[in-house]
């Protein structure tokens, strides 16, 4: 059900209800309902499995007006119970009235250049920890999305750093950005393209792998 942004406002004053921005990812990058998490119906699989909503989860929706009903339906079909609406008029309505807040986005050549002349920089790749051992940017910090979930993962990281979000594709990035920016974690850029974009610029990046020395029945790391 649609409700008016006073009643919106009314409802997500409970800590305890979680606001969906469910639109295209291009949309929540021009704005989005500060707190906000980004999870779409093709991120709501993974948002799950992360325990960030559950299917009893109090749930509030921002929507895109030309497709709110096949969106609210597929949640619906999904079997969350909790859903209490999405707002009337969807982001434009929160724009005209509230602050909203904002995630930049980055080239993959932008974060290259940065790399040599920023000792802030921090790379924080979001992919699985066995891609990440695979091989990585050098003196990235791994994140997997899949600990997100848990805002303790975030605990090491504050404004100090200017922090890169890397994924696999660059697909998963907003729903990334969108829970470090709930944590207060607001010093953040999204790498286009993410780890793909980064292979197509191999010349540009210094790699590390991650070596594993098996000692008797442990292994450790060795970077």
């Amino acid at each position: 059900m649609q409700v008016e942004l006073a009643q919106f406002l009314r409802i997500i004053e409970d800590e305890s209800v979680i606001i969906i921005d469910a639109r295209p990812s291009a949309a929540f990058m021009l704005g989005y309902v500060p707190n906000a998490i980004h999870i779409t119906p093709l991120t709501a699989k993974y948002a799950i499995a992360m325990d960030i909503i559950r299917k009893d989860s109090p749930l509030v929706f921002i929507l895109e007006e030309s497709i709110a009903a096949e969106t609210l339906a597929y949640f619906t079909k999904a079997e969350f119970t909790g859903i209490k609406g999405y707002l009337e008029g969807g982001f434009a309505t929160w724009a005209t009235e509230k602050r909203v807040d904002l995630i930049i986005d980055v080239e993959v050549d932008e974060l290259a250049m940065d790399i040599p002349f920023d000792e802030y920089l921090m790379v924080l790749d979001c992919r699985t920890e066995a891609d990440f051992d695979k091989s990585h940017i050098k003196n990235s910090v791994s994140l997997p999305l899949a600990d997100m979930g848990d805002p303790g993962s975030m605990s090491e990281l504050d404004e100090h750093f200017n922090i890169y979000i890397l994924t696999e594709n660059g697909d998963n990035s907003t729903l990334a950005a969108s829970l470090l920016k709930k944590q207060g974690i607001h010093n953040i850029r999204i790498v286009e393209g993410g780890w793909e974009a980064v292979q197509g610029l191999k010349e540009k990046f210094s790699f590390e792998v991650t070596k594993v020395k098996p000692v008797g029945d442990e292994d450790i790391l060795l970077n």
